[in-house]
């Protein structure tokens, strides 16, 4: 029988040394943990990845809350109607009052953000 030399996919194996095969058992006071898992939770991590990045002087971002998401989302709109305004500009289309609209409900967005 010959061998297939044919990619299964998945993920490839990494080699040893980048292999996490040692642990650490680390204990928290009943405060600590309750901190620990509020932390964690803010970034999007489980508590052990959490507590690796942090041992290991990673990032751990927040994630977004509600009200930051639904900002990211209006300004996504916004994109989509920026770009129906550039169509109608290269129609030959008075716009510049849409695009006063636009400004100001941006700078609105901005000022609940900050």
């Amino acid at each position: 029988m010959e061998k297939s030399t044919k990619n299964k996919g998945g993920r490839p194996t990494l080699p040893e040394y980048k292999k996490k095969t040692c642990s650490v058992k680390v204990t928290f006071s009943p405060v600590d943990m309750i901190y620990l898992k509020s932390c964690a939770r803010e970034c999007g991590l489980n508590r052990a990845e959490y507590v690796y990045r942090a041992a290991m002087n990673q990032e751990t971002t927040t994630l977004l809350t509600p009200e930051e998401r639904t900002a990211v989302n209006e300004l996504r709109n916004i994109g989509n109607n920026l770009n129906q305004i550039t169509r109608a500009m290269h129609l030959g289309a008075k716009v510049e009052s849409d695009i006063q609209e636009i400004i100001a409900f941006i700078v609105g967005i901005l000022r609940k953000v900050r």
